[in-house]
């Protein structure tokens, strides 16, 4: 049971990496209305428009599903416990 965070670090991860996959097909097929597209300008690495930049994008959106979901995890422990 003190490992429950990593369930919802991996699963938010999964989602986040799943989810900014869908976004670059999307722009790619769509290249003015993407959401990628979109957030490319406030980004600090590049994360759309060529190959670095979907690996860069892909790793920066997994690794802020990992933390999301690590303090997804920890609060919901946090708040769970019953008082005595």
């Amino acid at each position: 049971m003190t490992d429950f965070w990593k369930v919802h670090a991996l699963s938010l991860a999964t989602t986040l990496g799943v989810a900014y996959i869908l976004c670059a097909i999307f722009d790619a097929l769509f290249p003015p209305f993407g959401l990628l597209a979109a957030l490319a300008p406030a980004s600090p690495w590049p994360i759309s428009g060529s190959l670095l930049a979907f690996l860069a994008g892909f790793v920066l959106f997994t690794a802020a599903g990992f933390v999301l979901g690590a303090l997804y995890g920890i609060a919901k422990g946090f708040w769970s416990k019953r008082l005595r």
